[in-house]
């Protein structure tokens, strides 16, 4: 982006640069993954794996998910074909290098799989990579999906020691109008599993959702304070055009409207509140009084080190080479069971956007040293916009940003982004709204009315 715009206060970026249907569309016979075949050095890796499958459908979640019967009917197949694109990727010269220094399972609710599914899948990581791990193995599901204690306790024995979910709000209302499935019942009930199997718990909240109050978002922070969670993410809602929650929002079907105005003072009121109770802002989205630092995982992903998505829709990022597979369950199995990498969208980063997404990334770690500050005399007339407007400072070799650079983390992203990639985001933007789909990962997650054939295609 050529100006630093801070009319609206914009998300932060965590994906960079973003592939599009338009741009980045591969065959699944090409060359671009002959990489894999030249050896590398030991760097780090985080391993993402995506489980689709959900039992919820919360209006604001752009991720591609299949519902309970998809569950019942493909799982064991869907686990076939993660556990083979994990052995495809083991098998290579590039990846027997490699060591893994995080495990993330995401969704989806991995929380819909067995002791005996968590189990084959870990098995396999260990089985045919080099792990060095000491408590990064975490995943995501529902609270009311906890099982069980003896399930958690699973978990822990197979070395998963941190589980996250979202919460979102405690307010009813804003619960049934955003469909969030689980009752605060479950909520706690789930949690009392957590605590005597002591596993490690972080929760997601939400603010700007509809209809939620000052008030109620302060209600919020205070009931899940009680709850005593590891860390506590706090997101803004992220409204994607196309879906039924847009329409919603559109036709004025609430009294209290997601806006840039609610976002702007939920989070100047939500963050101050979080200080003054004793917590620490580890990233611009995560609060702890537990936790110091970002997580291995988090830290490598944020600092332009390799990420390995497997499963459907998952996205990769492997020393500049970016990819994302098909978000499509037939295709994603075919492919895979043939022997082919199922990535649909895939793009080679050159050494300059390399660095570009280095510096992208930075605002939500809050800080940068000038030494790890790649090609440097490119970026510093758009650093020093950056500390003139009051947004970030110099402390000694360090560059951290301000009280408001923090509000604007996602805009000074966007800043330092080349203006054909800010262009290209645009542009994969608006063929969103004229196709009628999710922006998210161009599908129709979430979208109220699509054709029969794209419906079957978009759920398949």
């Amino acid at each position: 982006m050529s100006k630093l715009n801070l009319r609206e206060r914009l998300d932060d970026f965590w994906v960079y640069p973003k592939l599009s249907n338009s741009r980045h569309r591969r065959s699944f016979e090409d060359s671009f993954f002959n990489f894999v075949q030249e050896p590398t050095s030991n760097a780090p890796l985080n391993l993402y794996i995506h489980v689709p499958f959900c039992d919820s459908a919360c209006s604001f979640c752009p991720y591609y998910k299949l519902g309970v019967n998809k569950f019942r009917d493909f799982n064991a197949e869907y686990l076939d074909a993660v556990v083979k694109e994990i052995e495809m990727y083991a098998a290579t010269p590039y990846f027997q290098q490699h060591k893994i220094a995080s495990v993330h399972f995401g969704g989806g609710n991995p929380f819909m799989m067995s002791l005996k599914d968590y189990e084959r899948l870990i098995g396999t990581i260990h089985k045919h990579f080099k792990v060095e791990i000491n408590d990064n193995w975490s995943s995501e599901g529902t609270i009311n999906s906890v099982k069980s204690v003896d399930y958690m306790k699973g978990l822990l024995s197979l070395g998963i020691n941190r589980v996250s979910f979202g919460i979102q709000t405690f307010n009813e209302d804003v619960r049934r109008k955003t469909r969030i499935k689980t009752s605060i019942d479950q909520i706690y009930s789930g949690i009392d599993k957590l605590k005597t199997a002591g596993m490690d718990y972080c929760i997601d909240m939400m603010y700007n959702l509809p209809d939620q109050s000052i008030e109620t978002m302060i209600s919020d922070l205070e009931k899940v304070t009680e709850l005593d969670p590891y860390h506590i993410d706090m997101y803004n809602l992220a409204v994607f055009p196309n879906t039924k929650l847009d329409k919603q929002i559109k036709n004025k079907k609430y009294e209290i409207s997601p806006s840039q105005e609610n976002q702007l003072m939920m989070f100047k009121i939500g963050h101050q509140w979080l200080m003054d109770n004793g917590y620490k802002q580890i990233i611009t989205s995560t609060y702890s009084r537990r936790q110091q630092e970002p997580h291995i995982g988090d830290l490598l992903y944020l600092t332009n080190n390799n990420v390995l998505g497997i499963g459907a829709s998952s996205r990769g990022y492997v020393d500049g080479h970016v990819y994302k597979n098909v978000c499509n369950l037939d295709t994603y199995i075919t492919e895979v069971s043939e022997g082919r990498f199922p990535a649909d969208l895939a793009y080679k980063s050159t050494l300059a956007e390399h660095h570009d997404r280095k510096m992208v990334f930075f605002p939500i770690t809050m800080k940068i040293r000038r030494e790890d500050i790649p090609d440097y005399e490119r970026f510093a007339p758009k650093l020093e916009t950056v500390v003139e407007l009051g947004l970030a400072e110099w402390v000694e070799d360090e560059l951290r940003l301000t009280e408001q650079g923090l509000i604007y983390s996602g805009n000074i992203s966007a800043y330092l982004m080349n203006e054909t990639e800010w262009t290209a985001y645009i542009k994969s933007f608006f063929t969103s709204l004229k196709e009628k789909t999710n922006f998210y990962n161009e599908d129709y997650m979430g979208i109220n009315f699509v054709p029969e054939r794209q419906l079957q295609q978009a759920n398949s």
